[in-house]
């Protein structure tokens, strides 16, 4: 379809988890979303594919996904193979990222707390699309997210949420919005590997106060939200 060679791309992951559940592991959990400019999608892409395919090389497991924790857990790959990746995608002239992350021993409304699971991960991740959107000028847009996360999982009713959000705020402020949400697996969209880079290095950076990675892409950073940090 042509409307997708003109509509901003994003790319939305989260790290940590957004339970306030006291078996959580967890302080903080961060939501990240990667844009970039539609010709220059394919980038992302050609640059994960060389990366993945010297780590085969190296030895990586074909059966394992390349993902952020797997690789850094990895003793032959670590935190070596993620400065690769990080500083690789970081390139990438149009490429941002945006983030919110939160401390959740801060939140103290029991009401929120108490509320159904992925009430907190629709509202934070609400906050951050719609700035975006209304404050950044960002209103030709396609955001595809992870199907496969239990947080987007459809009965959180997180697709229906964003529109509502969005079509609503809109509504209010007079203005259009061209908005298409979609769900896909990451192992067919390479944006979606990429964000989870980028998403579990923010996360590092709060939870561990680990900042070294962070500081690959922090020329990269568009909007941040910092909840009781």
């Amino acid at each position: 379809m042509a409307i997708y060679n003109t509509m901003k791309r994003l790319f939305l992951d989260e790290s940590g988890d957004c339970s306030f559940s006291q078996n959580s592991c967890y302080k903080y959990f961060v939501i990240t979303i990667l844009s970039i400019d539609p010709p220059e999608v394919h980038k992302i892409k050609n640059r994960l594919r060389r990366k993945f395919a010297s780590f085969i090389k190296m030895g990586w497991d074909k059966n394992e996904e390349f993902k952020a924790f797997n690789l850094y857990r990895n003793r032959k790959f670590g935190r070596k193979a993620m400065f690769d990746i990080l500083a690789t995608l970081a390139t990438i002239p149009s490429l941002q990222i945006s983030y919110i992350a939160i401390n959740k021993k801060e939140i103290k409304n029991q009401s929120f707390r108490q509320a159904s699971y992925g009430t907190a991960y629709n509202y934070f991740t609400g906050i951050l699309l719609s700035e975006m959107i209304f404050q950044d000028g960002l209103n030709d847009i396609h955001l595809i997210y992870d199907r496969r996360n239990k947080e987007s999982h459809k009965n959180k009713h997180f697709q229906e949420y964003l529109e509502t959000k969005i079509f609503g705020t809109a509504l209010e402020k007079g203005t259009s919005v061209n908005f298409l949400i979609e769900g896909d697996d990451s192992h067919n969209r390479y944006g979606l590997l990429a964000v989870d880079f980028f998403s579990w290095a923010i996360f590092r950076k709060f939870e561990y106060k680990d900042n070294h990675f962070f500081k690959l892409f922090e020329s990269k950073l568009k909007r941040k939200r910092e909840w009781y940090i």
